[in-house]
């Protein structure tokens, strides 16, 4: 055999380790992550957030009329500010349209409607919720009237929980 061919020979043997290596390398391939992925709702910012897995009403014995009141205090929120921001009121991942924003305090009227399975409303319910921000507590209150409302939102917000969150628009 001349010379030249232990050199082809090695280059070869060469070639065929590097081409395996790399082939080793596309197969055995795995996935990583490089940094962070910072996925937010730049439009938006949360103000004010309660979230609870039930609600449960309670009717003062000294009122006259049929209202049922949940109440809860909740952490001061800072920078509420009606007068000069833009507010949306989210209820269970609904947003709710028709809520007055004042300087401190939010008020809405909710209409629930509830079907039976065929698909007609067996009860139509009201709730009232207000939102007031002060000095050193944030103060929710829920209110409806008559027993059988109570007893449909008590069942609604213990299958579904209540989220109701009050997010600035930038």
């Amino acid at each position: 055999m001349k010379w030249y061919w232990y050199i082809i020979c090695v280059i070869l043997v060469l070639l065929g380790v590097f081409c395996g290596i790399q082939l080793y390398k596309e197969v055995k391939a795995e996935s990583y992550v490089n940094g962070s992925i910072d996925i937010s709702n730049k439009f938006s910012q949360e103000s004010f957030k309660y979230t609870n897995t039930s609600v449960v009403f309670y009717h003062d014995i000294y009122d006259e009329t049929d209202t049922y009141i949940f109440e809860a205090d909740c952490l001061k929120v800072d920078d509420f500010n009606g007068l000069t921001n833009t507010y949306q009121v989210v209820l269970n991942d609904y947003i709710l349209l028709e809520s007055e924003i004042n300087a401190g305090s939010i008020f809405t009227n909710v209409n629930l409607d509830f079907y039976d399975t065929y698909g007609e409303i067996i009860k139509s319910v009201d709730m009232q919720i207000s939102i007031k921000f002060l000095s050193d507590k944030t103060q929710l209150t829920l209110a409806t009237t008559g027993n059988e409302n109570v007893s449909f939102l008590e069942q609604y917000f213990s299958n579904n929980g209540i989220r109701l969150y009050v997010n600035e628009i930038l």
